[in-house]
């Protein structure tokens, strides 16, 4: 309950007590009076809850889309870089092979080194 809410509940007690020890009719006037009012701010209260509930349950519905959307993205960047790993691995071992055939034609080929 907000300030401005205990505040009207405050007054309207004080209103109250104040008719009931006055009994006068303006005051019972005053009092349906604002009454009245409190109604309405309730009712008013009420519709704003209705239409932030409303925007709070739009946003809500976006932002999981717009995550659903992201999670699909990172999905498919894990995927590509899954790609890429075993690519570059499957280089890694080519150049291991190339490497192993160089040693072996330079054992053949080059004469030992001198000592």
């Amino acid at each position: 309950m907000s300030t401005a809410d205990r505040l009207t509940v405050i007054a309207t007690g004080a209103a109250i007590a104040m008719a009931v020890v006055g009994g006068s009719c303006s005051t019972n006037a005053r009092i349906g009076d604002l009454s009245a009012r409190i109604g309405d701010l309730s009712a008013r209260i009420d519709e704003v809850r209705t239409e932030l509930g409303a925007r709070i349950d739009e946003v809500r519905t976006e932002l999981g889309a717009r995550i659903d959307a992201t999670n699909a993205r990172i999905d498919r960047l894990e995927t590509r870089l899954d790609g890429i790993d075993g690519r570059l691995r499957r280089v890694e071992v080519a150049f291991g092979e190339v490497n192993q055939r160089l040693l072996t034609l330079e054992r053949v080929l080059l004469p030992p080194p001198a000592n």
